[in-house]
């Protein structure tokens, strides 16, 4: 019941990020929700779900997005292995530490696409991609990933309840 309701909660995030999400674009910027979720996943579940989510959140990133494929698998991966390990050396509660994180996973995520576009397929992607977008890009991912790590704290937290409620009932 758990992971279904990680399922359904990846999915509602896809479904805001796709439809929804582009009315709230800053100059032509969209926050990652499914960044964000990665960063929460590996700060908050184990190594293999923040590993997981990367992976799983990037494949679909890349087979909805209908250009490059495995930028983002790859982005969100290493992202996902790289909060992991650095949860249990920092401690990453707050809007600031929260915010710092996301602004740097954003940063990442967005130099994997240029260097990669840029480097290994060819592609031209202008050169104000690096101080006009991506700073925009981190910065909204930094203003709204601390408002959905409450909102999914607060979510975890219920899910807990009723799935520890659901197994004494199962128990008894």
């Amino acid at each position: 019941m758990y992971y279904l309701a990680q399922i359904l909660i990846v999915l509602i995030l896809f479904s805001i990020q796709t439809t929804w999400l582009g009315m709230f674009s800053i100059g032509g910027v969209v926050p990652d929700l499914a960044l964000i979720w990665v960063v929460y996943c590996a700060v908050h579940c184990s190594r293999t779900m923040g590993v997981g989510s990367g992976v799983i959140t990037g494949i679909l990133q890349d087979s909805l997005s209908g250009g490059l494929l495995g930028v983002n698998t790859l982005s969100k991966s290493f992202i996902g292995l790289f909060f992991s390990a650095l949860k249990d050396k920092f401690y990453v509660e707050g809007v600031i530490p929260v915010a710092f994180f996301l602004i740097l996973s954003s940063l990442f995520d967005g130099l994997v696409f240029y260097l990669s576009m840029n480097t290994v397929l060819g592609g031209e992607v202008a050169t104000s991609f690096l101080y006009q977008s991506l700073p925009a890009y981190s910065l909204y991912n930094g203003i709204v990933g601390p408002v959905l790590f409450y909102a999914l704290n607060h979510l975890e937290g219920w899910l807990k309840l009723k799935t520890s409620k659901l197994y004494m009932t199962w128990v008894k």
